[in-house]
């Protein structure tokens, strides 16, 4: 587990995260909004025009005309909104901004058809009353389809009609007038439970599309990663038989110069070659154990033991493993002294961190031509209690670029970052799984000519019961 997941796991209670669904819902219900609902300018002409007619003689023609103005007004204010909002959409953002101008939108159309009912209700006219009435019902109803992807937005354009006509029908005062207010209550709660009905299903519509693309996006994705695997893995298998290929060549090349050498300088011969050739099968055991190493760590079938784990004690054992290489390359190798330290042990298999730490400190002296390579302990206040000791290896080797940075740990990466000293990097690939197996991570700190800090974190110092029995 590296520093960066620990911490993200930290924060995570913190900043929640966007729901997708919900945000795909609003995406498509604000495309729906915004391209798939023309808005019917004749139709709403001819209503409007026809209850201006029917309010002439009744009502101030100022007032009627200030009304017919201002919902043509409201009508080429949302239809410009719409239009400047296309862009937005087409750019992925601005669908929260539709829905909710959306629901503004009907609001003040809604207001604007109940000044109307407002002006033009006469109680003493069943005529009014019936006119009133039939555009209280149409555009109530016709609002059900167009606004209820949207509820607030139904809700916005249907009570600011309906409402006005229901209290003007009450406070009249007869039973008749009640008797009309409650059916027009009844009206409107049978058309929002329409609308509702109509909103789960647009719901369960949205929500199907979006697993089905969400499935369709997965199936892509693994295809990619497949093929990327396939095309990797080839690369791998491609370099590793090559690897594998020059010791088993050089064997057999070592064999027929044996078999072709006469008799009588057979064994002098062979003192030369046989060095060679152990050299050749020692490597080529070497690579594959790593690779059968490597296949046992990624099946997850491999068990770990845990133990009380003495670091001095294994850096005393990787220094005397390490010296002899060190002091042939030059390279001064330090290990700390954990004798004044609290924290000298962990609990930890101890056969996965040893070929860990065995791995780093290979890999740092390999790349290091000159200075040091130092393997201590470091104390990070940023993990959990317990986890907090680190071990770390730094070296002054001549570090490594930001873009090889994320493929050094990956066993399947292509051959073309090679070097001619080195080999198919197997050994940070099991040292990295290795780490996953003991909860821990490795992390890299490195920059060109700047040398190279590999750090295990995340290791349990001490055996989880008695640290809980410590705590209780």
């Amino acid at each position: 587990m590296s520093q960066q997941s620990l911490r993200q796991r930290a924060l995570a209670w913190r900043q929640p995260s966007p729901d997708p669904r919900q945000a795909f819902e609003d995406k498509v219900f604000a495309e729906y909004i915004a391209y798939e609902i023309p808005f019917p300018y004749i139709g709403a002409s001819l209503v409007a025009l026809t209850c201006a007619w029917l309010m002439y003689g009744r009502v101030p023609t100022l007032h009627i005309v200030i009304w017919f103005v201002s919902g043509g007004v409201l009508t080429l204010l949302r239809e410009l909104f719409i239009w400047q909002m296309k862009p937005h959409l087409q750019a992925g953002r601005g669908h929260a901004e539709i829905l909710w101008a959306s629901a503004l939108s009907c609001f003040l159309t809604g207001a604007a058809w109940g000044v109307f009912i407002w002006m033009y209700f006469d109680a003493a006219d069943p005529l009014t009353l019936l006119m009133a009435g039939s555009v209280v019902a149409g555009t109530a109803g016709s609002a059900v389809t167009p606004t209820s992807v949207f509820l607030p937005a139904y809700y916005a354009s249907v009570l600011p009609i309906v409402l006005p006509y229901a209290l003007l029908l009450a406070l009249v005062g007869t039973a008749e007038h009640y008797l009309l207010a409650g059916l027009t209550m009844a009206f409107l709660a049978s058309a929002s439970g329409y609308a509702h009905v109509t909103n789960r299903l647009h719901r369960s519509a949205v929500n199907l599309r979006y697993d089905n693309q969400h499935l369709i996006e997965d199936l892509a994705e693994r295809r990619a990663a497949a093929e990327a695997a396939s095309r990797t893995k080839s690369l791998f298998l491609a370099g590793v038989s090559h690897d594998l290929k020059q010791p088993i060549r050089a064997m057999g090349l070592y064999l027929g110069v044996l078999q072709q050498t006469q008799a009588a300088r057979r064994a002098a011969a062979l003192d030369q070659v046989a060095p060679k050739m152990e050299k050749a099968l020692t490597e080529l055991h070497s690579q594959v154990t790593r690779l059968l190493e490597l296949s046992r760590l990624q099946s997850g079938a491999l068990e770990v033991q845990p133990q009380q784990v003495d670091l001095q004690a294994l850096f005393a054992r990787l220094q005397s493993l390490f010296e002899a290489q060190a002091r042939g390359q030059g390279i001064r190798l330090q290990f700390a002294s954990l004798a004044r330290r609290r924290h000298g042990e962990v609990w930890v298999d101890l056969r996965m961190l040893e070929s860990i730490l065995q791995n780093l400190i290979s890999n740092a002296l390999k790349h290091t031509a000159s200075g040091a390579v130092y393997v201590g302990t470091r104390w990070r206040q940023e993990y959990p209690a317990g986890r907090q000791l680190c071990i770390e290896v730094r070296d002054s080797g001549r570090g490594i670029a930001p873009d090889q940075q994320a493929l050094l740990f990956d066993a399947y990466r292509s051959f073309d970052d090679r070097q001619a000293n080195e080999s198919h990097g197997l050994g940070l690939a099991i040292a990295k799984a290795q780490a996953g197996y003991l909860n821990a991570g490795i992390e890299l700190r490195s920059a060109p000519g700047a040398g190279s800090t590999f750090t295990l974190c995340g290791l349990t110092e001490r055996e989880p019961s008695a640290s809980g029995a410590q705590r209780g």
